[in-house]
């Protein structure tokens, strides 16, 4: 099955014979969807158009999920085999099962070239079931799929980050590889995680504070970064850690979306590591849509934090724009608003002069595109949760399972 070895931990698909085989394969194509069931961003869709333009010998088949069960988007995947056919100039064809003997025949009857996409891989109980590989890999999915397969390709490298059924169950009974597209962001985050230029800055804004704060932690303790600038909720979250009054509309945002213990965690990192973690100077306050700017000692009133000040731009602007390495997850504010952009904008493009830059994140990759700074970045992640996750240090599953596999194969 394997012609050769790239000298990675895990193997690719240089690595992996795959004319005239029948290949199944994880994408991402979660997408967001309006109320109509049409799909408004396909870049999900077209980061695996490259890898999917190597298996044109190939027998393929696909498997994606669509938002989780409860929420609005949570459907079927017929617009996106019929986006991935426009998008390929190859039809896609879509099953409305995943492993029902219906859907084990389209499978069967595949010819060279032709590409299937099975349903939504969460309509299936045992995808979001918290196991591990080996428990996934007796699951009715793997079990009834994985005989009519040759090979296994991950190319989801946004969903890695999760021991779900479709992501790591079948590294266990096939010859399991990474696609074109994971390859790339592994290769690309690498770059960051084993950085051994300094220095080293992150960014870290957003509205997501946990998962930064959790970045924050793992990344110093490991001495990945020089400086952590924040902004977003991120900042307001260390400002309050520092006793800033930060006025009680800002206080009362992160006691609803449950952030008052990440204030805790952020007063404990601001002790172990003062000279790394940098807070806002100023920032804009939005006062019925207008900007107002002022000192972070001088933010008490009503008026919610939409942006960091000029200040705060110019000093975070000189220090990125001196990095070895930059990383950039989350905007610094409301960019959607014309008068709350300025932060956004003017950040990430002092990002691109950084020597090596890394983006991620939707709403990030949603503002360079808008600036028109997609092709000035060294890797823009289309992780989000997973590429934050993996310049963490901490292992994803599903990169794991494809190690675990490699592994097992050298080995004997």
């Amino acid at each position: 099955m394997f012609q050769k070895t790239t000298g990675k931990d895990y193997l690719t698909m240089g690595d992996a014979v795959l004319d005239n085989k029948r290949v199944l394969m994880r994408v991402d194509f979660n997408s967001p969807m309006d109320s109509n069931g049409h799909i408004l961003d396909d870049r999900r869709i077209k980061s695996h158009l490259r890898t999917l333009q190597s298996l044109e010998h190939s027998k393929v088949v696909l498997m994606s999920h669509q938002g989780r069960p409860g929420d609005e988007d949570y459907t079927t995947l017929e617009a996106h085999a019929k986006l991935a056919t426009e998008l390929l100039g190859r039809e896609v064809t879509y099953q409305d099962e995943i492993f029902s003997s219906c859907a084990r025949n389209a499978i069967k009857l595949l010819a060279q070239g032709e590409i299937l996409l099975l349903e939504n891989t969460r309509f299936n109980a045992e995808e979001l079931m918290n196991r591990t590989p080996e428990e996934h890999a007796k699951s009715q999915m793997v079990k009834k799929l994985h005989p009519l397969f040759d090979l296994f390709i991950n190319d989801a490298f946004s969903v890695s980050h999760r021991s779900q059924c479709s992501v790591v169950g079948f590294t266990e009974v096939l010859p399991s590889v990474a696609g074109i597209l994971m390859d790339k962001e592994i290769t690309a985050l690498d770059k960051g995680l084993k950085c051994q230029e300094h220095p080293a800055i992150f960014v870290l804004g957003g509205a997501k504070a946990n998962d930064s704060i959790k970045v924050i932690s793992k990344v110093l303790k490991r001495g990945g970064a020089d400086k952590i600038l924040t902004t977003g909720v991120v900042a307001t979250v260390f400002m309050m850690a520092k006793g800033i009054d930060v006025g009680e509309v800002n206080k009362k945002f992160i006691e609803d979306e449950k952030y008052l213990e990440q204030v805790s965690t952020a007063s404990k990192l601001l002790k172990e590591y003062s000279d790394k973690i940098v807070v806002p100077e100023d920032v804009a306050l939005n006062n019925g849509g207008e900007r107002q700017e002022v000192e972070v000692d001088k933010i008490k009133g009503a008026l919610p934090i939409a942006d960091i000040g000029h200040e705060t731009i110019k000093n975070y602007s000189s220090c990125i724009k001196e990095a070895k390495l930059c990383v950039f997850h989350g905007p610094t504010g409301i960019f959607e608003q014309e008068n709350f952009r300025f932060g956004t904008e003017e950040l990430l493009k002092a990002v691109t002069q950084s020597s090596y830059s890394i983006a991620g994140g939707g709403h990030t990759l949603d503002a360079i595109d808008e600036f028109g700074l997609e092709s000035k970045f060294s890797h823009l992640s289309m992780g989000g949760g997973a590429s934050i996750t993996y310049l963490s240090g901490e292992p994803l599953p599903g990169i794991t399972a494809l190690k675990n596999y490699a592994s097992r194969v050298r080995n004997g």
